[in-house]
């Protein structure tokens, strides 16, 4: 059985430390997966995946990325190591222009490289080809998010992991930052999501994780998922499954 690309063993996180949010958790991702974190408000997904992008301190437990323990790395490096994320706010630079942000996150690379790092990422977003010198700031909501994920992927990780990205987009812009994240999982690119839109969340994903309580409740495929009233209304917030879940 091949390793996955990343997991964690037994992971204890939270802002203090006898006041844990992730309790013990135990999970994996395959290379070339797209998982889904679901769960009620006060879950733990974004906790716990900030944990992972080294946001929030790890009280217990390890974490593998490659085969390499990044339980402790700092978050610059584990970006080094090829995990990237991309934060619900606060996830652009709003005062400077879409060129400049690219030009932030290419600044790791070799200078031989930046440029054609920066080529190679309007030529994946060609929405922001058209205006590179258009302030972040001044972007729709679909736009800015999709900066966001530009910046993520200069470095060419093997892995990203999103919070929430469709949190206050309308479902037009929701349906097309989805349809962009099945595309980046297609490229090769193994994707880990925290969402609360249920419908549109299983919809593309290949395996889904539902967190309660800090800890892992119940997994499997979207369609079970979906399909289960159970798990709807327990885990879900929602009565019949495949429905959105309340923000």
């Amino acid at each position: 059985m091949t390793a996955p690309i990343l997991s964690t063993h037994g992971l204890v996180a939270g802002y203090e430390p006898d006041l844990p949010i992730v309790r013990g958790i135990d999970f994996s991702v395959s290379s070339g997966e797209l998982v889904v974190l679901l769960g009620p408000n006060g879950a733990g997904k974004s906790t716990f995946v900030k944990a992972i992008a080294g946001l929030v301190p790890i009280h217990a437990g390890t974490m593998m990325l490659n085969g390499r323990d990044i339980t402790h790395v700092s978050p610059h490096r584990k970006v080094a190591e090829g995990l990237a994320f991309v934060p619900q706010t606060e996830n652009v630079f709003a005062t400077m222009t879409i060129l400049e942000n690219l030009q932030i996150a290419v600044a790791h690379l070799p200078k031989a490289k930046r440029g054609a790092a920066i080529e190679a990422l309007f030529a994946r977003f060609p929405d922001l080809a058209a205006r590179p010198s258009r302030l972040a700031g001044a972007l729709s909501g679909g736009q800015r998010q999709m900066l966001a994920v530009a910046r993520a992927l200069a470095l060419d990780p093997p892995v990203i992991i999103l919070d929430e990205p469709s949190a206050g987009l309308s479902p037009k812009i929701v349906s097309e930052v989805f349809d962009m994240l099945k595309a980046i999982n297609a490229g090769g690119v193994t994707v880990l999501l925290v969402e609360q839109n249920v419908k549109a969340a299983l919809a593309i994903a290949s395996r889904a994780v539902i967190l309660a309580e800090g800890r892992i409740a119940h997994e499997g495929l979207p369609e079970e998922l979906a399909s289960d009233p159970l798990v709807g209304k327990i885990y879900l917030g929602t009565a019949h499954g495949h429905q959105g879940a309340p923000a």
